[in-house]
């Protein structure tokens, strides 16, 4: 089949890409290499200019790119929208090209709760930790336009002209299956290419290196992580060192982790995020989702993952349990690279996501 992914987040879609071209499909990948992370692309319209500047610039390379993206079986956008909000009508016209020109239209449930209404409205109303989508909110009040009556407008559009929505995780499906939407396919778990990702037992040294990254600090509950962090390491000074770092390449990113026993994911998910998966597959010990909801969601009946509420002392608990058993974390670790493989082999995903385009199994 021929594909096109428009879109990315943390390289779900380049992994995306590597497994289904392994299985012998034509694939594209269009997107701006989210941001700062500069994932590779077959098609690039990053912008080079800054702020509204850039906004204009990366709106203009789509444009541009317009005659690219016809004659493919299957499109599957990784948000809801890639023009301004306010742009709505230049955004339905996307998206209507896209519907005309090629045979299917997915989109992926990756996140976006400042573009998609049914996620927000779960966060908002339903979901057990309510401060997250306040503390979105009051950091940015963009994050309400999805609620707004521009924003449900649009999204009644959309999920009217697509064939079908994929979630990756929990949270990202609880809100369709609350409307009962009726394209809701298969919830499928992030692809990992563990073949690039170099696994290690995880020898502790002289002290439990434990690290946080914060790409997205609101999100992922950094000043309750880092208070945390900061606790135990007046604790036990002479047992653990802490890295609290962000906005990294994604290689540079993974040396960190390399260097690491522990990681922390954030505090707020009830599953984890790309970070998390890699994590893992390196061998690392996370705390952060993992929660009942995320195995049921993925149909399997253990998960590595420490699971953490977004509270200070919860976080020093879990961290003061492993730095006194530290016995567990070479286990641990081996366990997490397993789950991995299992769960997330980026062939496994490839083929799960074959079968949601072309048997179009909605739930």
């Amino acid at each position: 089949m021929k594909i096109l992914l428009i879109g990315e987040y943390s390289s779900v879609h380049s992994t995306l890409k590597e497994g289904l071209t392994e299985l012998g499909h034509e694939v594209v990948v269009a997107s701006a290499g989210d941001g700062y992370r500069n994932i590779a692309r077959d098609i690039d319209f990053a912008p080079k200019l800054k702020g509204k500047f850039g906004a204009i610039e990366s709106s203009f390379r789509i444009l541009e790119a317009l005659p690219k993206f016809k004659g493919f079986d299957i499109v599957q956008l990784m948000n809801p929208f890639f023009f301004p909000a306010r742009l709505n009508k230049l955004n339905k016209y996307f998206i209507t090209f896209l519907k005309k020109h090629n045979q299917t239209l997915f989109l992926l449930g990756a996140g976006s709760i400042d573009q998609d209404s049914y996620i927000a409205d779960y966060y908002k109303k339903k979901y057990p930790y309510p401060e997250y989508y306040i503390n979105l909110l009051n950091a940015n009040k963009k994050n309400g336009w999805s609620l707004s009556y521009d924003g449900i407008k649009y999204n009644s559009f959309l999920h009217e002209k697509i064939d079908g929505y994929i979630p990756l995780m929990y949270e990202y499906a609880q809100g369709y299956r609350d409307i009962s939407y009726k394209k809701l396919c298969p919830t499928i778990p992030i692809p990992i290419n563990t073949n690039k990702i170099e696994y290690n037992d995880n020898i502790i040294n002289s002290r439990i290196i434990i690290f946080h990254g914060f790409s997205r600090p609101i999100e992922k509950g950094t000043f309750i992580i880092k208070e945390a962090m900061e606790n135990i390491k007046k604790k036990y000074p002479n047992d653990v060192e802490i890295i609290i770092d962000g906005h990294m390449p994604l290689q540079e990113y993974q040396k960190t982790i390399n260097k690491a026993n522990v990681i922390i994911d954030q505090t707020y998910s009830l599953s984890y995020g790309v970070n998390a998966v890699i994590s893992m597959a390196m061998g690392k010990v996370v705390l952060g989702g993992g929660y009942p909801e995320c195995l049921r969601e993925f149909d399997v009946d253990y998960c590595p993952i420490i699971p953490i509420q977004p509270n200070v002392k919860d976080i020093e608990n879990k961290l003061s349990y492993i730095i006194e058993n530290r016995n567990i974390i070479p286990e641990l670790g081996k366990r997490s690279r397993t789950y991995v493989e299992n769960v997330h082999d980026y062939h496994k995903i490839a083929k799960k996501f074959i079968n949601a385009w072309t048997q179009k199994k909605f739930k």
